[in-house]
């Protein structure tokens, strides 16, 4: 769920840092920016802005700028702890060209945010993120102008933002990694080791962790896309490929969607079928094969194959919307059979007993 390009911007912005927009190649028709470069952050209160590097974390912009000693130092990490109970502000401009405002729609994609957010574009509240797992994707044109676009996040302690669960909860529950007396950890949806472990600090960060795009696209987007496998044989794999698309026209689109299939270099193999997306969310399903499939394999019992997966929504022979994955065709089964000490329980993968031992 990304994608976004855009030209050099040279803004003049008061404390603000200009954005350097960066283009990223696209198969479709979409255009992406990137919007990885520009950013400053400070901490909430203070209005000391300073550059900050995204992706990222507000630890390491602190050290960079030699506002907190090398966590890792010595007993420095009981130096840093004030950094969690703190709120921090990341902001940066990017420019938006008419060309670009002409498109019919455009997204505003964050693949990480770590963890509690709030994200405002040119003052309007966009978002409240508040899980580190997942990414966001926000359609965003309306809120977009010619010209220079501020976009400002506002992250709010972890700790602070979960207090009030712990203290309603009445019971303090067992996580051993939390390097605290209130094990808060279990709260967020955020990693676990950065609260603390055997084998690390604890340095509970925040900030932006993965990259920021904007895309600029007509017509429709891929939402999701699954390669289902259905049945393997030595013979053939049978798959369904599961779309959810985005019609963002206010009318029936007719489209054409076009699943490609290759294998290590070998001919692109193309199935198409002719579909009407309605306005808003399709979920499209179309069935496809690979003959004499060669088998994905655990490392050290075979060759890990890979096929090449990609599905493309084409409108008026131009492709609006692409998405591809890399796939491993393989069985896998839990084999829990009665024998004569008991009851079984290991992996077959491909029909074939895996041995596995681990400890901990």
């Amino acid at each position: 769920m990304i994608n976004l390009i855009g030209k050099k911007a040279q803004i003049a912005c008061g404390l603000l840092c200009c954005c350097s927009m960066a283009y990223a190649q696209s198969n479709d028709n979409s255009e992406v920016v990137v919007l990885n470069t520009g950013w400053e952050f400070s901490q909430a209160g203070t209005e000391l802005w300073q550059s900050a590097q995204v992706p990222g974390t507000v630890h390491q912009d602190l050290i960079y700028h030699k506002q907190i000693p090398d966590p890792f130092y010595g007993i420095n990490e009981q130096k840093i702890q004030w950094v969690e109970n703190e709120d921090w502000e990341y902001r940066t401009a990017f420019t938006v060209t008419p060309e670009q405002l002409k498109r019919d729609d455009a997204q505003l994609v964050f693949e990480g945010l770590d963890t509690y957010a709030d994200v405002y574009l040119n003052g309007a509240l966009l978002l409240q993120a508040d899980n580190m797992f997942v990414g966001y994707t926000i359609p965003v044109k309306s809120q977009l102008r010619i010209g220079e676009n501020l976009l400002h996040i506002y992250f709010h302690s972890p700790i602070r933002q979960t207090l009030p669960q712990y203290n309603s909860n009445g019971f303090n529950y067992p996580a051993d990694n939390d390097h605290h007396d209130k094990h808060l950890s279990v709260f967020s949806r955020k990693a676990p080791y950065s609260y603390g472990w055997d084998w690390g600090i604890r340095m509970v960060t925040s900030g932006i962790w993965r990259p920021v795009t904007i895309r600029f696209y007509d017509a429709a987007s891929i939402s999701d896309y699954h390669v289902k496998q259905l049945a393997l044989t030595d013979q053939l794999a049978n798959l369904s490929n599961e779309l959810e698309i985005n019609n963002i026209l206010p009318r029936p689109l007719q489209a054409e969607v076009r699943i490609n299939t290759s294998f290590e270099g070998s001919a692109e193999k193309s199935i198409s079928q002719a579909i009407t997306l309605q306005p808003g969310i399709n979920h499209v399903s179309i069935p496809s094969e690979v003959a004499s499939p060669v088998r994905w394999m655990p490392n050290g019992w075979g060759k890990p194959a890979l096929y090449d997966f990609s599905a493309q929504i084409i409108v008026e022979d131009k492709v609006v919307a692409e998405q591809s994955h890399r796939i491993g065709l393989r069985t896998v089964r839990l084999v829990n059979e009665k024998d004569k000490d008991g009851e079984s329980f290991y992996f077959e993968v491909n029909g074939v007993p895996m041995f596995a031992k681990g400890a901990n």
